[in-house]
């Protein structure tokens, strides 16, 4: 069948002006209520930029101050970082949508989470040690030196009620007195509110890693290799979040019990006993529910 250009032509325009017609036949209150959101979108968005960097400026000053307070109490480190948060801010790069400059802020913000529990030159007030080692102690260059030759020794720490992730690094050598070779020798590391009430991993000078609780006796906590060597730090990493207790050795997750309560206010506990053991980069964090799933995988925090 033949179609008739002219025709189809004709159509065409005839369709294009009944729709420029239409639109000038709209009443003019539809008009107005268009008009008046065009109007309130650009004013909302013009508010929002203006209460964006009204944010931004403070919080790079609230972060210049942190840093500075950072720097006064020895952590230098910390500080640093901090204040590599506020240059970015300072630079915009983060609202610019450059993505990887976002997700490296956002690991920064993470490592900001950790407080630290050590000060480079001396052990901090704030730790209780409740016995002297029998053979002294020592903190040098944020090096905790607990020198137990026949007995144990406890340091303990407050913490924010309820969950809890702790990290640190820890060495356990053989202590100078030969007589008592047969005598358990380890570090340890947990909990404790109470002497009928704690929580404890703990790394042997074998390397062995294994746990004790005398809250409900029936849990096993394990018994396993950690792979940590006599004289060689490694990394410990443990929590205490609803009623699971969870430790990691080099980055490995060797317990993972419950406990059968929560944490409540038990305090962070750093333990030595027959040996030399080392404690440094002591760190706590309230872990976020992003944190928590993370510890639920079998993963430590970063």
């Amino acid at each position: 069948m033949r179609i008739n250009i002219t025709l189809v032509v004709f159509l065409f325009i005839n369709f294009f002006y009944s729709i420029v017609y239409s639109q000038d036949r709209v009443p003019f209150a539809t008009k107005k209520l268009v008009k008046e959101y065009e109007d309130y979108e650009s004013d909302i968005r013009n508010k929002a930029s203006q209460l964006i960097e009204k944010k931004r400026v403070e919080t790079i000053g609230a972060l210049e101050k942190q840093s500075a307070a950072l720097n006064r109490s020895g952590n230098a480190e910390m500080a640093r970082a901090v204040l590599e948060m506020a240059s970015s801010l300072s630079d915009r790069k983060e609202i610019s949508g450059d993505t990887s400059n976002s997700e490296e802020i956002s690991s920064e913000l993470s490592k900001s989470k950790w407080s630290n529990l050590f000060s480079p030159e001396e052990l901090p007030k704030s730790w209780i040690i409740t016995k002297d080692p029998d053979g002294g102690w020592d903190y040098k260059e944020g090096v905790f030196i607990m020198k137990c030759l026949f007995d144990d020794s406890v340091a303990l720490h407050d913490a924010p009620e309820g969950d809890v992730v702790v990290r640190l690094k820890g060495k356990i050598e053989d202590n100078e007195n030969k007589e008592n070779a047969n005598e358990r020798k380890h570090a340890g590391f947990g909990f404790i509110n109470s002497k009928d009430s704690l929580v404890m991993g703990y790394v042997s000078l074998e390397g062995n890693a294994y746990g004790y609780t005398n809250i409900n006796p029936g849990v096993d906590l394990g018994y396993l290799k950690s792979g940590s060597r006599e004289g060689k730090f490694f990394d410990v990493q443990m929590a205490w979040v609803g009623t699971y207790f969870l430790m990691f050795v080099n980055d490995k997750l060797l317990i993972k019990s419950d406990v059968g309560i929560e944490r409540g206010t038990a305090k962070i506990s750093l333990l030595g006993e027959n040996c030399f053991s080392s404690f440094a980069s002591v760190q706590h964090m309230k872990p976020s529910l992003a944190d928590l799933k993370r510890l639920a995988s079998g993963k430590p925090l970063e």
